[in-house]
């Protein structure tokens, strides 16, 4: 039971949404296009940013909800942001072309995996939450449902 526990609590501490000392507008990655957008950009909108692959069934299953929330919310302050990690650009628009619709928010790349080591993501996909002010509300683990109505209160409530 103790090793549970201990299993437990280093799992939780793997879920830090950025190093010590480090905020979430610090965070920088590139576009599509390979230009450095730093997420500082989002300062003041509620964030939810997500890190997926194409090679990842969860996270392919939870980007058409992630693309309904973000059309839900579409002037009202939220930014979803999906950081692809470890991929090319031109892996992303392969994966693109593939979809039945464009996706309606931003993807940007870590082509180096680097979030993996600097952020301490145990896995994907992974997303965080924040708020407006940049205050982590949620981590959340694996693929979810990101316009299910409790969602969809708990962000237009963040949005107010």
């Amino acid at each position: 039971m103790r090793t549970l526990a201990t299993l437990l609590l280093l799992g939780l501490s793997l879920l830090q949404p950025v190093r010590a000392g480090m905020a979430v507008y610090d965070l920088s990655f590139t576009d599509l296009e390979h230009r450095p957008i730093a997420l500082d950009q989002f300062r003041g909108q509620v964030l939810l940013l997500n890190f997926w692959a194409t090679w990842c069934p969860p996270c392919i299953r939870e980007m058409p909800a992630m693309d309904r929330l973000q059309r839900h919310f579409p002037d009202d302050g939220l930014a979803v942001v999906a950081v692809n990690v470890g991929e090319s650009a031109e892996a992303i628009e392969t994966f693109r072309a593939r979809l039945e619709r464009p996706l309606g928010f931003r993807i940007l790349l870590d082509e180096s995996g680097s979030a993996f080591t600097e952020l301490g993501i145990p896995g994907l996909p992974m997303t965080y939450l924040y708020g407006r002010d940049g205050t982590l509300i949620d981590t959340v683990a694996g693929g979810h449902e990101w316009d299910s109505p409790e969602r969809i209160e708990q962000i237009g409530a963040l949005l107010k």
